[in-house]
């Protein structure tokens, strides 16, 4: 009996990491952050505990293997300061023990992604992305590839050079680069051959001029995509089955009695598949859309507001029931329920943390 109750006691229990800003070199007003946090959660009550903290600088975006080994950090920060990319192995305990390290050959590495037996990385400030194998035992070797964009967009302040800002996989070996100046999701192609990524135009994806394309996701079949506009606070829906990519729908995640900053920040899609939220930083709110299950496109259910200042990122549990919100400026984690009827949000409790810009789910 006492083994049975461990077990389920074990299984209502989930863990999950914070990335923080530390000190030079970042957006943040305050930068206090500890490192990597490492937080066990409770499926049941939406409950917090912190476990541990491992030190680094401006761990500011965190990526997981699939097998669930491995945690992967960018430190954002300026090039002049040589900043790293590191390699953890997730140990039984959820803390984390320093594999190695690789430079960053970039400005402000603001995400990352595992694609394969590579990681590929996104600089914001000096718009390029970098590729590193991934070796067997989760260590990295030096970056093989330096893809460089270039242009400049309508927005004379936020778009006077390229800017990456996210990594996303998709279908066999294949990733977009959403860049925030060339308000597009440039598609590449890995070529075994070369063992290169090779760009593949046909796919890109682009959304209007001065939109300030910042993050997306693809729905479970990867037929539509979801662009979010930073700059002006809009959604585009994408058929990307079509041959020209081209938006079947802009939807603003604005609240309509805003009229102060719009920072638009993370976007994600719910397990189920129908919903999908979107954060803004200037009105401290989480957007809360419906998506159509035939056409794909939104409905605006309401908004929420996130209980802290700058949401810059969010992230929902695998199993759908638990939102968390990383509240940069307000040192707070805000926990929601989701109403998985509706999509609303129920807030839940707040756990303070020292300026928390990622929540990554193990």
């Amino acid at each position: 009996m006492k083994l049975i109750l461990i077990t389920i006691a074990l299984q209502s229990m989930g863990v999950f990491y914070t990335g923080s800003y530390t000190g030079q070199g970042t957006p943040a007003e305050n930068p206090e952050g500890k490192g990597i946090g490492c937080f066990e959660f409770n499926l049941e009550t939406g409950e917090i505990t912190e476990k541990s903290y491992t030190k680094q600088r401006n761990p500011s975006y965190l990526v997981i293997s699939d097998d669930k080994k491995y945690l992967y950090a960018v430190e954002e920060t300026q090039e002049n300061l040589k900043p790293k990319v590191h390699a953890y192995k997730i140990e039984n305990n959820g803390g984390l023990r320093l594999i190695n390290s690789q430079p960053i050959n970039g400005d402000y590495a603001c995400h990352l992604a595992i694609i394969e037996n590579k990681l590929v990385l996104a600089s914001y400030m000096s718009g390029n992305i970098l590729s590193y194998p991934i070796n067997a035992d989760g260590s990295l070797n030096p970056y093989s590839q330096d893809i460089r964009h270039e242009g400049v967009g309508p927005n004379k302040e936020r778009q006077e050079a390229a800017h990456a800002h996210m990594i996303y996989p998709f279908a066999d070996n294949q990733m977009f680069a959403v860049d925030l100046t060339l308000d597009t999701a440039k598609a590449y192609q890995w070529q075994d051959k070369e063992q290169k990524w090779q760009s593949n135009p046909v796919l890109d994806i682009s959304i209007e001029p001065g939109s300030g394309a910042r993050h997306m996701v693809m729905d479970n079949n990867q037929e539509f995509a979801y662009v979010l506009g930073e700059l002006t606070g809009e959604i585009f829906v994408v058929d990307v089955k079509k041959s020209d990519s081209k938006s079947i729908q802009k939807i603003s995640f604005i609240p309509e009695n805003h009229d102060g900053a719009i920072g638009g920040a993370a976007i994600r899609m719910h397990p189920n598949g129908k919903f999908l939220y979107a954060s803004n930083r200037g009105s401290e709110t989480i957007a809360i859309f419906k998506i159509d299950a035939q056409s794909k496109q939104l409905s605006l259910v309401g908004h929420q507001s996130t209980y802290g200042k700058t949401p810059r990122d969010f992230n929902i549990h695998p199993e759908g029931k638990w939102l968390v919100v990383a509240n940069q400026d307000s040192n707070s984690l805000v926990v929601f329920e989701i109403n998985t009827n509706d999509g609303t949000l129920q807030k839940k409790s707040t756990f303070k943390v020292n300026t928390p810009v990622n929540i990554c789910w193990l």
